[in-house]
């Protein structure tokens, strides 16, 4: 029964991350010169929250560490819905979650993931100071620095990388080499898997 209590609040959670997003897109129009939109439903969303709940369930996570992880469901859905709608990850999905999680390991006198935070942005930073804002823009910064929150420096470094392959042969695949994309579903959803295997954050 805990599971699929688990499983129904993620999905719930994907739910209110895509819908968020659209509320959020409904006023913006995609950035000139960006990906082109791309309209997802809201059940992928609620499909892929589901699976994370199911993982975490599985994995036993202490009740404490569930309400985080679906405030970080939440922010991870959105994100992803939001950049393929409409070429932004906006701060309201980014930054609560991100000062949730560095609160939580201040009062617990636990540094390593606001090092780890600021470790996996600096590169991300940079990026966007080379390429204009054109390649990277200050939301993956600040999605990246979520994962590096979570994850740590190690695993936020590795789950980057796959999402930077994995965008590579799906811009490969589809014939989008030289067109921009939305890198930011890719981070949420490395991120995302990352952490359903994870029995802490």
């Amino acid at each position: 029964m805990t599971t699929v209590l688990t499983v129904l609040l993620f999905a719930a959670a994907g739910g209110i991350g895509a819908a968020f997003a659209r509320a959020l897109c409904a006023t913006r129009s995609p950035y000139e010169g960006g990906a082109p939109p791309i309209a997802v439903r809201p059940w992928t969303f609620v499909a892929a929250a589901g699976g994370i709940g199911l993982a975490v369930a599985l994995h036993g996570q202490p009740a404490a560490q569930v309400a985080v992880l679906l405030v970080v469901v939440v922010a991870l859905a959105g994100c992803s819905a939001a950049d393929l709608a409409c070429g932004a990850l906006p701060d309201a999905l980014t930054l609560p979650p991100l000062v949730l999680v560095l609160a939580l390991a201040a009062f617990a006198h636990d540094l390593t993931p606001a090092l780890a935070a600021g470790f996996v942005a600096l590169p991300f930073a940079a990026g966007v100071l080379l390429s204009g804002g054109r390649g990277l823009g200050w939301g993956d910064v600040k999605l990246a620095a979520l994962g590096g929150a979570l994850l740590g420096a190690g695993g936020a470094a590795v789950a980057f990388t796959l999402a930077a392959l994995a965008a590579y042969v799906v811009a490969r695949a589809t014939g989008r080499m030289r067109r921009p994309i939305a890198f930011g579903p890719y981070l949420a959803a490395t991120i995302a898997i990352t952490l359903s295997f994870m029995r802490t954050i």
